[in-house]
């Protein structure tokens, strides 16, 4: 069949583009006619998962039958899996395989994001980690989950491999050692490579030391162009941190989720570590990880001070969502709110058609317990309800 004077080439483009996420229409598109092939490959694949040595195995047999696939790959994830514990109870890694993709790396040459999940780094031999350099050229995003480096300055040495990247997603890494960037650079050039990356997004969490991957940050060439911020802080000798990156990001942070699990200390709060004074482009702000539980209260025995602080100080005239994600073990647990504060703030001229949401757990539930939550928040914010939308909803 041939589709040549039909219709333009656009619209079938545009039909097959509909089809991305079935895989047997696209597979019965590419057989259909030869000018739908190239299209019906590209959403085919473009996105290689390789999970075990079979995997490799098969893909190498398709790229030597037909060379050009390896060019459509746009996200390519490397996802080992554990073979199970040792004697003392340690996972037991099977990444092994790995190298076996060495040869086809140099072929993807259109890879714009990346995943690594359970892959030892330093496992690897040198062949195959110049094969990956190749790839880290091109790629925006990079996702690795409980990827593991020997020391901290491979771990810098690594992400200053991407010049061109967007997104890091740095989710339960390890390292044996903790010295800071400047504490590894002794002279060498680890970060000249990176000297183009401006990143827009970031995602850290609290398996992973975020100190690291801030420091840095904040030590790269030009000005951060940070938009969306996510971050699960535990390191509270080191929060002054969190603040240099939010000073950093300035008015391009459109949108920002905290959480300190271990809250923070006194200090933190008394010396404005966390102000959003420079984000005056912020349309978004999630407070996360509200554990009154887990919190301890002090200046005047409110609880979360940081978060009124930061509220306070908001100077985004954008601001159009906050989120706060509570967990009580009663309602009575509410009242050690600054809750006068918190709606002082909120009602600010400002904040025009702001959305105020609480998603609230409670561990002792009882009949009757959810209205309750929503009369106490309801009634301490009535100062924001006349110029805001307020939502409560429970998790």
């Amino acid at each position: 069949m041939s589709s040549r004077g039909i219709l333009p080439p656009e619209l079938y483009d545009a039909t097959i583009d509909y089809l991305e996420d079935d895989v047997e229409s696209l597979r019965a598109c590419g057989l259909a006619c030869k000018t739908w092939l190239p299209r019906s490959r590209f959403h085919l694949f473009r996105n290689v998962r390789l999970r075990h040595a079979d995997d490799v195995v098969r893909f190498r047999a398709l790229v030597a039958s037909v060379p050009g696939i390896a060019h459509y790959v746009r996200k390519l994830s490397l996802v080992a899996d554990y073979a199970g514990v040792t004697a003392e109870g340690a996972a037991l890694e099977d990444d092994g395989w790995v190298n076996d993709t060495a040869e086809l790396l140099p072929l993807f040459t259109g890879v714009t994001t990346l995943a690594l999940a359970r892959v030892r780094w330093h496992a690897l031999n040198d062949e195959t980690r110049a094969a990956f350099a190749g790839v880290f050229k091109s790629v925006r995003r990079l996702f690795l989950f409980e990827v593991s480096f020997n020391a901290s300055r491979d771990v810098i040495a690594f992400l200053s491999g991407f010049p061109m990247l967007q997104e890091l997603c740095f989710e339960a890494v390890s390292w044996k050692d903790s010295p800071s960037p400047s504490e590894t650079q002794d002279g060498s050039d680890e970060f000249a490579e990176a000297g183009s990356m401006h990143l827009s997004y970031l995602f850290l969490d609290p398996k992973s030391s975020p100190t690291l991957v801030t420091e840095w940050l904040l030590q790269q060439p030009g000005e951060q162009c940070l938009r969306t911020i996510q971050l699960c802080w535990r390191e509270l000798e080191n929060t002054q941190l969190v603040g240099d990156l939010l000073e950093a990001s300035g008015a391009s942070l459109e949108s920002l989720q905290v959480e300190f699990p271990a809250g923070l200390s006194e200090d933190a709060v008394l010396q404005n570590n966390l102000s959003l004074a420079h984000n005056t482009g912020l349309r978004s702000l999630h407070f996360s990880g509200l554990n009154v539980c887990a919190s301890q209260a002090f200046l005047s025995n409110r609880l979360f001070p940081w978060v009124t602080a930061m509220l306070s100080q908001i100077h985004s005239r954008a601001l159009k969502e906050v989120t706060f994600a509570l967990e009580i073990a009663s309602v009575h647990d509410l009242l050690a709110l600054d809750w006068a504060r918190i709606d002082h703030d909120l009602s600010r001229a400002e904040f025009h058609q702001l959305e105020v949401t609480f998603y609230v757990s409670c561990h002792c539930e009882h009949d009757g317990w959810k209205e309750h939550v929503r009369t106490q928040i309801a009634s301490r914010l009535a100062g924001f309800q006349q110029r805001g939308m307020l939502y409560i909803s429970f998790y």
